[in-house]
């Protein structure tokens, strides 16, 4: 067997050996891909059942809510501070999902599916009174879809049966 014919087979064999490499790494690409969104999607869901089972465990807060719904002006201080940041905390969770199917490719349906929960939040006189004052303190295209939300009569839903 001549050299040239031993290089003609080692280059052969090299490439080869790249492409089994590339097919291998878009595999391990396609797995990280479906991880990150996968962790993804178990951060949105966390964050907005760590609200709801807080509110779920205190009637406190729950009545907090509720009442702050009808209209957060009746609270005193102490109270009204405490209804913004459930809201706050609640709408952060919203974000998270908007913010995760937009950086994180998670899916459109799993933002798509929080709308009716912006409206149930904001389509009351509480919700209105929060988003109106506070909503400065998200970005600016969270800020318009949520407007968007709010003004769409398709998410409106009776705010009485939370």
């Amino acid at each position: 067997m001549n050299w040239e014919a031993v290089g003609a087979i080692g280059e052969i064999v090299g490439a080869l050996a790249v492409f089994a490499t590339l097919v291998y790494l878009a595999i391990q690409i396609r797995q990280n891909t479906r991880a990150v969104r996968a962790a993804a999607l178990d951060s949105s869901i966390q964050a907005a059942s760590l609200i709801r089972s807080d509110m779920f465990k205190s009637e406190e807060l729950s009545q907090l809510f509720l009442l702050g719904n009808e209209n957060p002006e009746d609270f005193n201080e102490v109270q009204r501070y405490r209804y913004r940041n459930l809201v706050s905390n609640m709408m952060w969770a919203v974000w998270n999902f908007y913010s995760q199917s937009r950086y994180a490719d998670l899916s459109q349906d799993s933002w798509e599916s929080q709308k009716y929960v912006v409206a149930r939040i904001l389509n009351t006189p509480g919700g209105a009174w929060y988003w109106k004052n506070y909503s400065r303190e998200f970005e600016d295209d969270f800020v318009e879809a949520v407007n968007q939300i709010v003004e769409d009569e398709n998410c409106e839903i009776d705010t009485h049966n939370k």
